[in-house]
């Protein structure tokens, strides 16, 4: 069941919230590494990114 997003884009950026919303399930957490096939660097930037978009209310925390 796993579905790799096979589209990556070259920098995460925090404003850009349909491409943040692609990598976060309907919960609002954050997929995996290995669901996204993102290399560690930039699963770390990806979720810098999300956590700030959070931070700032362009993204809720959760349900």
């Amino acid at each position: 069941m796993t579905q790799e997003i096979t589209k990556h884009p070259k920098r995460f950026d925090y404003k850009d919230i349909e491409t943040l919303q692609r990598y976060m399930n309907a919960q609002g957490r954050i997929h995996s590494a290995q669901r996204t096939g993102l290399k560690a660097r930039q699963q770390r930037k990806l979720k810098r990114a999300i956590k700030y978009a959070r931070f700032l209310s362009l993204l809720p925390y959760g349900i």
